[in-house]
């Protein structure tokens, strides 16, 4: 079973340690999921079932599958809330595009796109992709196809059914199998828009879960509902339905297929971690990604990919201009006298600007809220492993600054306050946390302004000069932890050590 990835915060801090930041999921921790039809059903009385209205879709093309080079497939769906909710509008749209490509072997080589409107999207690295099968239609890799879903503040991952379903072989009259705590069972044939499909009806010990139609000639799904369950149960329908098939001959096929090879090989390139939510390239990936546009551009002309190309470039330019302004600001501060500052903690006490005199302060600005919480949490548990004891003896002294426009506003501060203890106690954070409304991060060059995201690293040196400058995350071996940081201290701390009490 598939689930998607929101937690409550008791259960995140079932499933996170002190210092983890990349929490696994339980066997019981997680939200349940489900699926059915076409059109939004009108809900039984009874909460675990559900009515079908209608089925929308067009002809398949049975023996072309088999015999063509490639079949396109295109696919319409929606993701709305459970029709007991007030508004039944879809809270996400999406297009899927799907060329199922005949291999020498036998097998198929599947590639995709999907294109999202409403609720979060991926970025357009996750946007795409490919996926194999043998000649029984069975998957030779891991892989999937699949939506984001902004709920409350929270990226979640809802997974599509594979159009090509491994259990086409399985498919005959009154056919019944289990897969892990599911029973698959086809219930009978119905007519969808003149095409035999197989009806296969998917429950669990809580009730249906999933109605697939499979067309009967070839192994391709025309619909699909399902049930999903987010959030602390809150109940969504997610149907899709093909809008469009056809069959690809030699020619059409390598006009469609003529920018897979460089769109893939930039995907693989950039290394991005798998269900990536952070659209946010590094300038290692920008300029990997800005030196394949070229080709891209060129080759994905007149075919179902211009539209991701476009896209891609539109972001890179966008990106490196972003880059480009932070890297400004790097250089206006680094090596310059940190601006004079002072930090009210959470408990009201105030830490003047003398007290840091001679020691390397290190700041964290982050907005600090426990809701929405969502990885890798400002990298607030490597931090808290780099205030060690041992960093704290030589001079190393690091501070939280949450970022929050409330703070500015007696009537708002108490709610802002409450969620950084909230988080600081989730988190168990032991380093100091100061409060700031942005006036703070403006003095250090607030990089929001130019559309870069928090957070925003400072490290000034003992002799007040601002000697590091990084916004954004740092790419992190969790087994190395924050180290282009904790090398910015050891060296400090070396030229501390090296200098005579004179010098200093």
């Amino acid at each position: 079973m598939t689930v998607s990835t929101s937690y409550s915060m008791t259960q995140r801090r079932r499933l996170i340690g002190c210092n983890s930041l990349s929490p696994r999921p339980g066997n019981d921790n997680w939200p349940r999921r489900t699926v059915g039809a076409s059109t939004l059903p009108k809900r039984a009385p009874d909460f675990m079932t559900c009515s079908l209205l209608t089925l929308l879709a067009f002809p398949l093309l049975a023996g072309p599958f088999d015999d063509a080079p490639a079949v396109e497939l295109r696919y319409t769906g929606a993701l709305s809330k459970a029709a007991r909710a007030a508004d039944e509008t879809p809270v996400k749209r999406f297009n899927l595009f799907c060329a199922v490509i005949r291999e020498p072997d036998a097998g198929r080589r599947l590639v995709y796109q999907v294109n999202e409107r409403g609720g979060g999207t991926w970025a357009w690295p996750e946007r795409f992709g490919a996926l194999t099968f043998d000649k029984n239609h069975k998957p030779t890799a891991p892989g999937m196809i699949r939506l984001l879903y902004e709920y409350e503040g929270n990226p979640l991952v809802i997974p599509l059914p594979l159009p090509v379903p491994a259990y086409f072989p399985a498919l005959k009259a009154g056919a019944k199998w289990t897969e892990g705590k599911e029973t698959w069972e086809v219930v009978k044939t119905q007519k969808v828009n003149d095409r035999n499909c197989w009806q296969i009806q998917v429950s669990t010990s809580f009730g249906r879960k999933r109605t697939v139609w499979v067309d009967v000639e070839s192994p391709v799904v025309v619909a699909l509902e399902e049930r999903v369950f987010v959030g602390q149960g809150d109940e969504h329908i997610l149907s899709m339905q093909i809008e469009a098939s056809k069959p690809l001959d030699e020619k059409q096929l390598a006009q469609v297929a003529a920018p897979l090879p460089a769109l893939l090989k930039l995907q693989s390139q950039l290394e991005r971690p798998e269900n990536e939510t952070r659209p946010e390239l590094s300038e290692a990936q920008l300029k990997i990604a800005a030196d394949a546009l070229p080709q891209l551009q060129q080759q994905s002309a007149d075919t179902p990919f211009s539209a991701l190309v476009a896209a891609i470039s539109k972001d890179v330019k966008s990106q490196l201009q972003r880059t480009d302004e932070v890297s400004k600001l790097a250089e206006k501060y680094v090596g310059k006298p940190a601006p004079k500052f002072a930090l009210t903690l959470l408990d009201k006490s105030e830490v003047p600007a003398e007290s840091m005199k001679d020691k390397i302060t290190v700041l964290h600005f982050w907005e600090y809220q426990s809701e929405p919480l969502v990885e890798p949490y400002g990298q607030v548990g490597y931090l808290q492993f780099l205030d060690s004891p041992v960093r704290r003896k030589l001079g190393v002294k690091v501070f939280g600054v949450a970022v929050d426009a409330r703070f500015a506003d007696q009537r708002s501060s108490a709610t802002a306050l409450k969620s950084v203890h909230k988080l600081k106690s989730f988190m168990n954070l032991d380093y100091p946390i100061a409060t700031d409304d942005g006036k703070l991060l403006a003095k250090f060059g607030d990089p929001t302004r130019y559309g870069a995201k928090l957070p925003l690293w400072v490290v000034i040196g003992p002799d007040g000069n601002i000697a590091h400058f990084h916004a954004g995350f740092y790419k992190i071996n969790p087994d190395e932890g924050l180290r282009e940081l904790d090398e910015v201290l050891i060296k400090l701390i070396r030229e501390q050590k090296g200098k005579s009490p004179a010098d200093k």
